[in-house]
């Protein structure tokens, strides 16, 4: 006999829905009374639901993704030798169930404001966006993480087509006489997402390009996983982008591409900014990398990713949960074990982007937490003479993340002395 695992209005104050965000166990898993086996978000933030008895998960209703309300069946607990099956469900799904408000309070303070998930309205917030008058996807007009998505997608220029003249307004035509675009290459684990807190603070007429690189996000992995694959597939973006010069600013594993890049004359690199840059000496925290590659719950992962930062609460609300939500969604979990085996086999970094740097005669700075934990700040010493060095008390690893606003200013300065250096 199976027993439901269910959505209950516990999970959330005068909740009407929830979003999946992942499964913690695998049909035909077996787990214990008290054992996480499903992360949803809330109205309020993520939360995990318990099995409520020891057995095997023989089903999963509502699959990472979907939207449910509460009352709703997500999966079932059964016994040894109980049919196993998963619910076949390619596309979120809305099954909405009216609760019973708890406090009147909470109803006249909901239905005063418009309704929008926390995620959300970070994401607005950072983008300027104005959601007053906004209507979502989600019950009742709620807006979902999806809508400002998309709303920024549709913002977004659309690509010169290689071998076309640069459209009037495109990002390529706009730069003359201004800045060319900024191109930002995030790191190891991460995507282009990461980017989203420093490209709100830019000045809106300078352009911007985030891509993922192989193996995250929505790229595809690289047949062989090297230095010179991520490199090779970042210029193949940038060529069909229509991009033929850029500041370029790369964090951690995207530093070292970013350097590479620069240090290649396929493409013309106006300025180098780099973040905490792999590739300057030996060391890598090889824990870290293996508690981040091997957690697979929120609960276990989210120690590794504070690792990243000097202050926790610095980290994005549902980090942990939209990290996992990656792996189950776009399945790069097994590329990115890859690439870290050949890039940082044995706690040591394999690559090298000393002589890359030396060789440039453009403006190029190097920004570093103090308080790295990930890879030393001390890799810092053997820059050469030209190049600017910022080191941050109190930021980790991620100063992308931990103060935006700063390091969005410091490249807009590398990228504005590249102007005066060419006397525009």
């Amino acid at each position: 006999m199976t027993s439901e695992i269910r959505l209950t209005g516990g999970a959330g104050e005068y909740m009407e829905s929830a979003t999946v965000v992942s499964w913690a166990v695998a049909v035909g898993d077996r787990v214990k009374q008290g054992d996480v086996v499903v992360v949803v978000e809330t109205a309020k933030a993520a939360t995990e639901i318990e099995a409520e008895r020891d057995g095997m998960l023989v089903a999963i209703v509502a699959a990472a993704g979907a939207e449910v309300g509460v009352g709703s069946v997500l999966g079932h607990i059964g016994n040894d030798g109980d049919a196993i099956g998963e619910a076949d469900m390619p596309e979120p799904t809305v099954a909405i169930a009216t609760p019973e408000p708890t406090r009147s309070a909470s109803i006249s303070l909901s239905r005063d404001r418009t309704p929008i998930s926390p995620l959300a309205r970070r994401l607005a917030r950072q983008a300027g966006l104005d959601t007053t008058a906004m209507v979502g996807t989600g019950p009742g007009g709620r807006i979902k993480s999806r809508d400002i998505e998309r709303i920024l997608a549709e913002q977004r220029p659309e690509p010169v087509q290689v071998g076309s003249a640069p459209r009037q307004g495109s990002p390529v035509a706009r730069h003359k006489g201004g800045l060319p675009p900024i191109v930002f290459i995030h790191g190891f684990g991460a995507n282009s997402g990461a980017w989203n807190n420093v490209r709100a603070y830019l000045d809106p007429t300078i352009a911007s390009f985030a891509p993922d690189l192989p193996g995250h996000g929505r790229t595809a992995a690289a047949g062989s996983p090297s230095l010179n694959a991520l490199v090779d597939a970042t210029l193949a973006y940038l060529e069909d982008t229509g991009l033929t010069e850029c500041h370029i600013v790369g964090h951690s594993l995207g530093g070292a591409v970013a350097a590479a890049i620069a240090a290649n004359s396929a493409i013309r690199a106006r300025s180098l900014t780099l973040i905490a840059p792999a590739g300057l000496g030996p060391d890598i925290d090889g824990e870290f990398l293996e508690g981040f590659l091997t957690a697979r719950s929120a609960a276990s992962l989210l120690p590794w990713l504070e690792q990243l930062v000097a202050d926790p609460a610095l980290l994005p609300q549902g980090y942990a949960e939209a990290v996992l939500r990656e792996r189950l969604r776009r399945g790069v979990d097994a590329p990115q074990r890859e690439l870290a085996a050949r890039l940082f086999p044995d706690a040591t970094q394999t690559i090298q982007i000393g002589n890359a740097i030396a060789s440039l005669h453009i403006p190029t700075r190097v920004i570093w937490g103090k308080a790295d934990r990930i890879i030393p700040v001390s890799h810092s010493r053997g820059l050469p003479g030209f190049v600017a060095l910022h080191v941050l008390a109190d930021i980790g690893h991620m100063p992308h993340v931990e103060a935006p606003e700063l390091i969005s200013r410091l490249i807009v300065q590398t990228a504005r002395s590249a102007n005066l250096q060419a006397g525009q």
